[in-house]
């Protein structure tokens, strides 16, 4: 019989929005696991994975370096690179056209060394409501709900990473920790009540920040938060003609399906969460 043991992982989370959809992805990187010792006078052995998927998502800016010119010094954020709007070839000119888009589908496809199911996002429609929220509110919510949900049926603790700038997730996040209205699959929970208040109890110390310069896994984040917006566009006919020329709306495609976490959305296959 195995000892047990707590898995602590780091969620880093980036959004992106073209003011009719609003959209957060999450990555979820397993940090650390402690093992219990087996007896009590022994103490409890820590074994770290970050360290070992952070080498590998530095080999991945490197990868793109030698294949494409991108910089690992520059930040690399989809939105730029998609629209040509960097400069991101070998640091002095801009990356455009068929070789960008052919560069971030590279960027996605080799983010093989992340964990199966560590990659999510939820999609909001401005307009829609998500128990009186919307936007971003609506968003962190339904994260949030899955996030918890997710930890207690793996039994993981987790560390929330967002990008610098945004003070209102903290916010957010301390209410969602008193307070996290949860609908129920069947449409009522035992009391007849639509929502429960499930809040969450499965994270650790308090939102933290990461400039998005010093984090590839931020970085990471921005990417699919860009690709799942330009998905979601293309499903509702909203794509402009470039983008379309461009296929933009397959670039979400180029990552891994097993790297999805499809459970965020019942019969879905993408790992997104349409809000509206």
């Amino acid at each position: 019989m195995s000892a047990p043991c707590t898995t602590v992982s780091t969620i880093y989370a980036d959004e992106s929005d073209d003011k009719t959809r609003f959209v957060l992805a999450f990555v979820c990187v397993p940090a650390a696991t402690i093992i219990e010792p087996e007896k009590e006078w022994h103490t409890p052995k820590l074994s770290r994975s970050w360290d070992e998927h952070f080498t590998a998502a530095v080999r991945w800016r490197k990868y793109l370096r030698d294949k494409h010119g991108i910089p690992i010094a520059k930040e690399l954020k989809g939105r730029k690179l998609a629209k040509g709007e960097n400069r991101y070839k070998e640091g002095k000119l801009p990356l455009y056209g068929p070789p960008a888009i052919q560069a971030y589908k590279d960027a996605l496809k080799q983010l093989s060394f992340l964990p199966n199911r560590s990659i999510f996002s939820i999609c909001a429609t401005r307009g829609y409501q998500l128990y009186g929220h919307d936007k971003l509110e609506a968003c962190l919510n339904a994260a949030f709900q899955r996030i918890e949900t997710q930890n207690k049926l793996t039994g993981q603790t987790s560390l929330l990473m967002f990008d610098e700038g945004h003070g209102e997730y903290r916010t957010l996040f301390r209410k969602a920790c008193r307070y996290l209205p949860t609908g129920s699959r069947t449409g009522s929970w035992a009391d007849g009540r639509s929502t429960a208040n499930k809040p969450l109890s499965t994270t650790i110390e308090d939102v933290n920040f990461k400039d998005s310069r010093q984090s590839h896994f931020i970085q990471i984040a921005d990417m699919i938060a860009y690709a799942t917006l330009l998905k979601v566009k293309s499903e509702r006919g909203a794509l402009t003609d470039k983008e379309k020329r461009l296929h933009l709306g397959t670039l979400h495609d180029a990552i891994p399906r097993n790297l999805l976490n499809t459970r965020v959305e019942t019969g879905g296959r993408d790992g997104i969460k349409r809000l509206g």
